[in-house]
């Protein structure tokens, strides 16, 4: 066959002939190249389309590792498996794979590769074949510890079934400190193959003898930079960045590290880790943890963070009017509330934030009795000028400029601060108050030891708080609490009117001159602490009844000082009790709207109080750390904290009034109060009170169970009255069992008055088992050693805790972060604690 074109320009002719016919087609020119054009773009499309896809798979398959086996290009290929005969020894098959060089930046590939870390834990990858098999068949196969006792005691009980028994991974990879020291602080040689990428940071200084410092300008800024760089060598490839041939670990041996330092961690998400106030992640304020860490900003100024500070005040004023305002606008059938008047911050934990409210009372404490002047007037950012720029938002940029311009500030000065402590605050205006306050008082000669009030069941930090205060050792007074852990609000009372006896005759004594000489301690109380929720008990004080005690105390105060206005022999102290509410633990009861859980919890008395903190990051699953702090008292935190870094808070910059940088004592802050604004706009206040509430459901299925097993089989019993989100509890062995059957003592709770408030019940401790003396002991040494073998199998980790009205260390459950808390976790619970304890 044979093709021809027809010499005429146009038609255009095609012959088509053989031998025996022929067939001859006639084509427009214009037809003819549209033809050829739209081929050619076609094509072109086609192999685009295909080449992308190609490209878009073959990165899929190098940076998103499916299973435990999949290795990085160029990196060994260790098949790690566990060694025979139970032991930890572990040997590697290493092949080296050879795909080519992995083209990308080194830094971004870790990034990639630690956010699939994070993925996978939440599901988004697929989880590794291993994962999906129950932990105690996996232990059983490979003959991992898990089938000892605390130890290393064999356990009888370790092959028995239970029918509870969950699908899922293990708490925690438990290894002992020397065992996680020599797996991953060590060079590992195995097989020939050298596995030199450990988490010791020695194992990357051979070469440091080699590494010269030169000076490489930035590529981002005209500045130069000291930048460490490695010798490069004749085999390297000339592409690779300077920050890659620094790097002393290649991108995918570093993402094995991080993979390491997850796996060997406690998974405080896993449903069965119980052993702290935090757990399980919620997945919402988690995402909005990670864009504020891409922000990387710190909300001191509005100049730096904008959003964030304007996130925080939004959140603070929200809690404000939820918590203060309470109540206080009974007939509001609109809902438009008050706009909240006082302050607060975002805290780096509770601890911080009882530091604060103690710090902040001692300071309210001192101005009101003139022995200090107030921090605000000697910082220049936040003086009349400062103040009248609040109200300076809707003016024109000319009109402002001007303003600042004719204004008086001419001691800010950029990039100075504080040197000499004696000299702060030699205002003219700070200078005045002093000779006011010298008038008033004198100070060295009356200044009195403050004393603060919490309950036996009040949190360490207080202690902590007192001594870096500087307060004396004796004046942080313990007041004892009910049986049931509540503050006793009568004990206050009297311990209050005994120093208010001791300051009435500390002055009765004069001298020749006549003036008043001191004969004892003058000792004036400021602060009590109230807990809502405490960490053992769950207990929550009455805040009514203890402000009630204080508010008498300040009243008598008012009172006895006008009768001595005329006696120069007496001087009359303006009395101020701060009362502080910690609900670290249980303050997220504010967010329930159910009357019964707001009534035991005293959610709406916390507005009678002068400060209230909660965590987040304890019951609603907020990222560590997330603490809100509330004051009701206006500029309370900026009087007592504001230094007026004048390189930093200047109310000439934008939006310096709405700076948050000094009403805090530290410097940078986190940008913590994003995870609690995701959490409320996410679930909504209803939302989150759901979750509160959901929690005291399950726990009451979970005390019904301890009942149950309490009667039927002898094995639990409850260690005191339940609280909403704690529940102690006692586990008895077959032998303890015995004995106390043998003693006549009952492990079920006779005595138990039904009030209609579920767990948190009208219960005294005295309606609960008491443990005789020369059992206590032994009963401890069990919740010890149980709590151990739970823990180095990786099946649970509970805490065991002691009770001042028990001499046995017991149990305790709570609920923690976003668990979810079904039936068949309590069953799971009480009988993985029966097959592990059995033998003890």
């Amino acid at each position: 066959m044979s093709a021809s074109a027809a010499s005429s320009p146009s038609p255009l002719l095609f012959t088509l002939s053989d031998n025996d016919a022929s067939l001859t087609i006639t084509l427009p020119l214009e037809v003819f190249v549209a033809g050829i054009l739209i081929t050619f773009m076609l094509g072109s499309c086609i192999g685009f389309v295909l080449g992308k896809y190609q490209h878009l798979k073959d990165t899929s398959s190098r940076l998103d590792a499916k299973d435990s086996n999949q290795q990085w290009p160029n990196e060994p290929s260790c098949n790690k498996t566990n060694g025979e005969n139970g032991n930890r020894q572990d040997s590697f098959n290493c092949e080296t794979k050879k795909d080519g060089e992995e083209k990308g930046d080194g830094p971004t590939m870790v990034l990639r590769g630690s956010l699939d870390l994070m993925a996978s834990k939440w599901g988004v990858l697929e989880a590794t074949q291993d994962a999906t098999i129950p932990y105690s068949q996996r232990n059983a196969d490979t003959g991992r510890r898990s089938d000892k006792g605390s130890r290393g005691a064999d356990n009888p009980m370790s092959t028995a079934n239970s029918s509870c028994w969950p699908s899922s991974s293990a708490v925690v990879e438990y290894l002992s400190p020397e065992e996680m020291t020599q797996l991953l602080f060590s060079n590992i040689h195995r097989d020939g193959c050298s596995i030199s990428e450990t988490l010791c940071l020695d194992e990357y200084q051979d070469n440091s003898e080699d590494r010269i410092e030169e000076q490489v300008p930035s590529p981002k800024s005209s500045a130069v930079d000291k930048t460490t760089i490695l010798p490069s060598s004749k085999n390297s490839d000339s592409n690779k960045t300077s920050q890659e041939e620094a790097a002393s670990i290649s991108p995918p041996a570093f993402v094995n590290l991080l993979s390491l330092i997850q796996k060997y961690s406690v998974d405080t998400s896993h449903p069965y880790f119980f052993n702290q106030l935090f757990g399980s992640l919620d997945p919402i304020a988690l995402a909005a943890e990670i864009v504020a860490l891409s922000v990387n900003t710190s909300v001191y100024t509005y100049e730096t963070a904008p959003v964030f500070t304007l996130l925080e005040r939004e959140v603070m004023g929200q809690i404000g009017r939820l918590v203060f305002h309470k109540g206080e606008k009974e007939n509001d059938v609109d809902g438009d509330e008050e706009e909240f008047k006082g302050e607060g911050l975002m805290i780096p934990g509770g601890s911080l934030a009882n530091l604060t409210a103690m710090h902040s009372a001692r300071h309210r404490w001192k101005v009101m009795n003139g022995h200090t002047i107030k921090a605000q007037s000697q910082s220049p950012a936040f003086d009349d000028d400062a103040v009248r720029l609040m109200d300076m938002e809707d003016m024109h940029e000319e009109e402002r400029q001007q303003y600042w311009s004719s204004s008086s500030i001419d001691d800010v000065e950029e990039e100075k601060k504080f040197e000499d402590v004696s000299t702060f605050g030699t205002t003219a205006l700070a200078a005045e108050e002093q000779q006011m306050n010298s008038n008033l008082y004198d100070d060295n000669q009356f200044t009195p030891d403050l004393v603060a009030f919490v309950s036996s069941e009040a949190h360490y930090s207080f202690s902590k708080s007192a001594r870096v205060l500087g307060l004396l050792e004796d004046d942080l007074i313990v007041i004892p609490t009910h049986s049931d852990g509540r503050m006793d609000a009568s004990a206050l009372a009297k311990k209050i009117e005994e120093l208010e006896l001791l300051e009435q005759t500390s002055l009765d004594t004069v001298t020749a001159a006549g003036e008043p000489t001191r004969t004892a301690r003058k000792r004036v109380p400021f602060f009590v602490a109230c807990t809502a929720g405490s960490t053992v008990r769950g207990s929550f004080d009455d805040i009514a009844e203890i402000v009630k005690v204080c508010r008498a105390y300040e009243s008598r105060g008012a009172s006895r000082g006008l009768a001595s206005n005329s006696d120069n022999h007496n001087h009359h102290y303006e009395r101020s009790i701060w009362v502080h509410v910690d609900g670290a633990w249980g303050g997220s009861a504010i967010f329930s709207s159910r009357p019964a859980i707001r009534r035991i919890t005293h959610a709406d008395d916390i507005r009678h109080a002068d400060s209230f903190t909660f965590n987040p990051h304890k019951m609603l699953g907020a990222p560590q750390q997330t603490t809100a702090f509330i004051v009701r008292h206006r500029h309370a935190l900026r009087d007592a904290n504001a230094a007026g870094a004048k390189y930093l808070f200047d109310p000439r910059k934008n939006g310096a009034e709405y700076d948050l940088g000094d009403l805090s004592y530290t410097c940078g802050r986190r940008t913590d109060a994003v995870k609690l604004w995701a959490l409320w706009k996410y679930y909504g206040r209803s939302g989150l009170g759901r979750r509160v509430d959901q929690k005291v459901d399950e726990l009451e299925m979970f005390v019904e169970e301890i009942r149950k097993r309490g009667r039927e089989e002898k094995s639990f019993a409850l260690a005191c009255k339940p609280w909403l989100f704690n529940v102690n509890f006692f586990y008895f062995p077959p032998r303890i069992r015995r004995i106390l059957e043998k003693r006549g003592i009952t492990t079920t709770q006779n005595n138990v008055v039904e009030s209609g408030d579920g767990i948190a019940g009208a219960m005294d401790d005295d309606d609960f088992i008491q443990i005789p003396d020369d059992i206590a002991q032994d009963l401890a040494n069990v919740s010890v050693l149980l709590k151990l073998r739970l823990h180095e199998a990786g099946e649970m980790i509970i805490p065991y805790q002691p009770l001042n009205n028990q001499k046995a260390d017991c149990f305790r459950l709570v609920l923690a972060g976003k668990k979810d808390f079904s039936f068949k976790d309590i069953c799971h619970i009480l009988d993985t604690m029966e097959k592990y304890g059995a033998d003890l």
